[in-house]
């Protein structure tokens, strides 16, 4: 499979007990979506949080999914955990994309944003 960013054919790789397709080029990955799911679940608390994401720009061009024949254009999501991330979901074999970056965005949590979660946690009705 290609990956849809660059067109560069993409490699399998094991994420956390689960498996995807990594671009060697871009270091953007495809994942089904109950894999996605899997990968959002596991939190990484980092004392500073540094992320490097990709562009506005480059995040709202337009992507054909790798999958489905004929192209058909992925259609634009936020990501739940982390608002600054823009996923490409294929409607139809329920494919994401995610940019290179955006998985470990999507993971990492800083310390100070870890400690209000726990908050609010504790002090929810």
């Amino acid at each position: 499979m290609n990956c849809p960013r660059c067109d560069k054919v993409m490699t399998q790789v094991h994420l956390e007990g689960t498996e995807a397709q990594q671009c060697p080029q871009c270091e953007g990955h495809w994942l089904e979506g109950e894999h996605l799911r899997q990968l959002e679940s596991t939190v990484n608390v980092r004392l500073i949080e540094w992320r490097t994401l990709p562009s506005q720009e480059v995040q709202t061009r337009e992507l054909a999914c790798p999958r489905c024949p004929p192209r058909l254009v992925m259609k634009k999501v936020r990501s739940e955990r982390d608002q600054h991330v823009l996923l490409d979901v294929c409607e139809r074999c329920h494919g994401v994309w995610l940019d290179g970056g955006e998985l470990r965005a999507i993971q990492e949590m800083g310390f100070v944003a870890a400690l209000a979660d726990a908050v609010r946690f504790i002090t929810r009705d």
